[in-house]
């Protein structure tokens, strides 16, 4: 009977050891991959120097001297921050998320092909001025001086979810940072079906039950619109109100 109680606490002993060797190893792996907020760092892409000041709630305030370099910061501390965030709105956009997930995010893939917004995003680059394609080379830059830093610094993946996949990442470029922003333009579009909902509802609801069922935002509701009929002054006042009722009663 003795013998059995040594082994036992020897094997729930041997168990302890292994799970606290095997918690530390993990978290040192994955502790890596966090950011060191306190650093400096140096990077041949900067003209002069530049700031990152973050406050208790790590949001970051970037100062620079001139807009190469913060939106340099800007890439570099969401990489630091959004990584993996990134990296699924880039397959998004791209239709890749099923290289990762399998054919559970297949239809998301099929769709967003078909509207070929990472085609678009490429096509945009010819038509956008060089200033602006600057700002988002520079931007690209930051990201890219991340990456580069986690891999030269063997810093985990740059984010504790990369760990489940083995799938490398891509350096950034100007058409990732569009192809989100028309990614983005796309999904706040629902917002659009939202408004028919409401309209249809009005017709058979009253104010209250509407409200009940589709809530207002909080605040005070009200935008402030600006009077475009003072662009065009050739234009009579109110011509355009006075005819909407009758156009829109028009067969």
């Amino acid at each position: 009977m003795d013998r059995i109680f040594v082994w036992l606490m020897r094997l729930i002993l041997s168990l302890a050891v292994i799970g606290a060797l095997f918690f530390a190893f993990s978290w040192y792996v994955l502790s890596r991959s966090l950011p060191d907020y306190t650093k400096t760092v140096q990077f041949e892409q900067l003209i002069a120097p530049v700031e990152i000041v973050r406050d208790t709630a790590n949001v970051p305030h970037i100062f620079g001297k001139n807009d190469h370099d913060t939106l340099f910061a800007l890439g570099y501390a969401h990489a630091q921050d959004r990584l993996w965030q990134m990296t699924m709105l880039r397959r998004t956009a791209q239709g890749r998320l099923s290289e990762l997930f399998g054919e559970a995010t297949l239809p998301i893939d099929m769709t967003v092909r078909r509207l070929a917004i990472y085609s678009a995003a490429r096509q945009s680059l010819s038509a956008l001025r060089p200033d602006t394609l600057a700002k988002l080379d520079a931007y690209a830059l930051g990201v890219n001086a991340r990456l580069l830093e986690i891999n030269n610094g063997a810093l985990g993946r740059g984010a504790p979810e990369f760990f489940l996949f083995s799938n490398a990442i891509s350096p950034w470029t100007a058409a990732d940072s569009l192809a989100i922003i028309k990614l983005m333009g796309i999904q706040l579009s629902s917002h659009l079906q939202q408004e028919v909902l409401r309209a249809r509802a009005s017709l058979i609801l009253d104010d209250d039950r509407i409200k009940d069922l589709l809530p207002d935002m909080p605040g005070n509701n009200q935008a402030e619109i600006i009077d475009f009929t003072r662009l065009f002054p050739e234009i009579p006042p109110n011509r355009a109100t006075a005819e909407a009722p009758h156009s829109a009663l028009s067969p």
